[in-house]
């Protein structure tokens, strides 16, 4: 299977399938920051401060432990489904950082993490992980001819046309695809 990254889900796959992600942290923030204005408001060192810290530190535990455990059942669920899955190398920190306007929403829903529990539990029932190049052109190539289309590099075009074969396609869905292929060409080339 082929998951390409998906910022306001997780993942989209090769099969068609949306990875819808809980955003934890923005149904929390109203309660955080309602915890954390109250401990600005507490003396520096005293008791109440100290209470009001373990409070705030509570809540942040709390929605780690959330996207933890989606996150667990979710890659459980892919490595008992498939042995073999493709997805892009990205640097999260990168993208979160950028001038996407977009890095609270790509922290929260923890991709790195994400993969990085795939990959331990693909390896320990006899799968693979492979990461594709993350300037491989995943979402400009149509699926069905190979054609390349500049005109997709614009995040804000999410259906195309093919010129050359006529294909519609959905950007992250024929991305998924394209990583899904290119994968198992590198798995062929390695053997």
């Amino acid at each position: 299977i082929g998951l390409d990254y998906k910022s306001d889900g997780l993942y989209v796959s090769s099969e068609g399938d949306t990875c819808g992600m809980p955003h934890y942290f923005r149904q929390s923030a109203d309660k955080l920051a309602k915890a954390q204005r109250k401990l600005r408001h507490k003396t520096i060192g005293s008791k109440n401060y100290n209470k009001q810290q373990k409070r705030t530190a509570k809540i942040h535990r709390h929605i780690a432990n959330q996207r933890k455990d989606f996150l667990q059942k979710k890659s459980t669920e892919i490595a008992n489904q498939y042995s073999f899955v493709c997805v892009e190398d990205l640097n999260m920190k990168a993208m979160a950082n950028r001038g996407f306007g977009n890095g609270k929403a790509i922290l929260d829903n923890g991709y790195g993490m994400f993969l990085t529990m795939l990959e331990y539990k693909l390896h320990n029932k006899g799968g693979k992980l492979e990461k594709v190049d993350r300037w491989f052109p995943s979402s400009q190539l149509c699926s069905c001819c190979g054609f390349q289309n500049q005109e997709v590099k614009k995040l804000n075009v999410r259906t195309w046309i093919c010129p050359k074969c006529g294909s519609i396609h959905d950007r992250d869905l024929n991305a998924a695809v394209n990583i899904k292929n290119e994968g198992l060409r590198i798995l062929r080339s390695a053997a």
